[in-house]
């Protein structure tokens, strides 16, 4: 973690400033009613959360320092409620739904609020956020937690939010999600980079989520990069499975300057020369990437690409010569297509390697499928076969459209029943979204859609002619029951 910048700490004071002058400050310290207290929070809590939002926007790094800055009781409690609910989110939790790690910040926020001379209106606004950061907590670190309070109806408070049903792992587990839906649109993740490698693997997750969700979102990366290049350069880490992440996502995710490049060129060099399970720990890094929100696009495997040196024979080398030509010429390219082939046939079916270019091909065809309109049919079909409308009064010698029956072809290639299932799904999906747009059963647009769906549906085996039949039947409206 950085140190909160003058700037930051400046701004705050001027709230705080502005907080402590106002009447309505003055109001709620002579009443001490919550109808008061509502009235200040409504007034400075906005602006906190304004300041707050900024922070993570431009410096996520010195994002705790704003947090513990608040705990100041001047500021009265505000926003240490949504606050809370972020440190019991940014916990990394494995596989039981328990937290790899102390939760420090969670401690120290939920003390801060259980000390507040505010408390009382406070701990109506905290109830799921401590239920969740218990359940996901060792009884150990919530008994000390609690013992640390001196107050016993506070105490007794926090004991109540031990929800017994949440000892079981699946309640745990929906716990959680039910509370990180209410944050589903909030981006409050940071991280501290570790440079001792005895920290790594407790460190890692945080980190990986940290970079994920940051360039999920869109948010700008220069205030952290030194501290993420520093990372990806320290010796002590390499060889690791957690470096080897990192270091992908740093590569793939951002537009680095020319010597950084230079620098993350140098880093896969001596990996892939020095450690013999590097190439195979980075293809694990591509299909978990494949396998998350995350869209492993063109542009990220381009800027990869752009740090492997091609004249190393190994399969990184062979992978991304196969990834320029796929991403330079479009996968439909008939180029591509016969690259991918000869690439696929010459490597074990189910080997990671061919399991990252199939996963590259259903990523193109995710976002292609995903991203047509109602309108945009036609290069649907064009993809899978051809439009039956133009099947009818085409030249017989006319050339085929670029892409035509891109689908099938690499359905042929790979003979893969997962890859066969996913684009059966997402064409299904597709018809049934124009089904409910072209509804005219007489026109152009549903007389070609239910065509090509007759003929090329069944071909490949999406469906059978009872299905085909039952897609496009007439659904007959309920008759309202007859009134007396």
């Amino acid at each position: 973690m950085l140190q909160l910048s003058k700037t930051y700490k400046d701004e705050a004071d001027v709230i705080l400033k502005d907080l402590m002058a106002s009447e309505l400050h003055t109001a709620y310290l002579e009443s001490e009613e919550e109808e008061d207290y509502t009235a200040l929070r409504d007034s400075f809590e906005p602006k906190m959360i304004e300041l707050h939002s900024r922070v993570m926007d431009e410096n996520p790094l010195q994002i705790i320092g704003l947090e513990e800055l608040f705990l100041n009781e001047n500021y009265e409690g505000l926003i240490l409620p949504k606050i809370l609910g972020y440190s019991v989110l940014r916990g990394e939790h494995d596989e039981n739904f328990k937290y790899r790690k102390p939760q420090d910040h969670f401690e120290k926020i939920l003390l801060g609020i259980c000390n507040s001379a505010n408390f009382e209106w406070l701990k109506k606004r905290i109830g799921q956020s401590i239920q969740t950061g218990f359940a996901l907590s060792s009884d150990i670190w919530i008994t000390n937690l609690i013992n640390k309070v001196n107050n016993k109806r506070v105490r007794y408070f926090l004991q109540s939010q031990k929800i017994p049903q949440y000892r079981i792992l699946d309640e745990r587990k929906r716990a959680r999600g039910r509370f990180a839906r209410q944050f589903r649109n909030d981006y409050f993740y940071t991280a501290s980079f570790p440079t001792a490698k005895k920290d790594l693997s407790t460190d890692y997750y945080r980190i990986k989520t940290f970079l994920v969700t940051r360039f999920k979102f869109n948010k700008e990366t220069a205030s952290f990069e030194k501290e993420l290049m520093e990372f990806v350069s320290n010796p002590a880490f390499f060889g690791t499975k957690e470096h080897t992440y990192i270091l992908g996502l740093a590569a793939s995710f951002i537009d680095w300057k020319d010597p950084e490049k230079k620098v993350l060129t140098d880093i896969y060099t001596k990996l892939r020369n020095d450690d013999a399970n590097f190439s195979d720990m980075h293809l694990d890094f591509i299909l978990d990437v494949h396998a998350s929100h995350l869209d492993l696009d063109n542009k990220a495997d381009n800027r990869t690409s752009a740090c492997i040196d091609k004249n190393i024979k190994d399969e990184l080398s062979a992978f991304y010569k196969l990834m320029d030509e796929v991403h330079g010429k479009g996968y439909v390219h008939k180029d591509a297509v016969e690259a991918v082939r000869h690439f696929y046939n010459n490597h074990e079916g189910l080997s990671k390697i061919n399991q990252a270019v199939r996963k590259t091909i259903l990523n193109y065809i995710h976002r292609v499928i995903t991203n047509l309109d109602e309108q945009g049919y036609p290069l649907f079909m064009e993809l899978i076969g051809e439009i039956p409308s133009k099947m009818e009064t085409a030249d017989v010698t006319e050339e085929r459209p670029v892409g035509a029956y891109a689908f099938p072809l690499y359905m042929d290639i790979f003979s893969n029943q997962q890859f066969n299932q996913f684009l059966k799904d997402l064409s299904l999906s597709y018809v049934k979204k124009l089904l409910k747009v072209h509804v005219d059963k007489r026109g152009k647009d549903y007389q070609d859609i239910k065509k090509f769906v007759a003929s090329t549906f069944v071909e490949m085996n999406f469906l059978n002619q009872k299905q085909v039949v039952e897609l496009f039947k007439t659904r007959r409206k309920k008759k309202k029951p007859e009134t007396a």
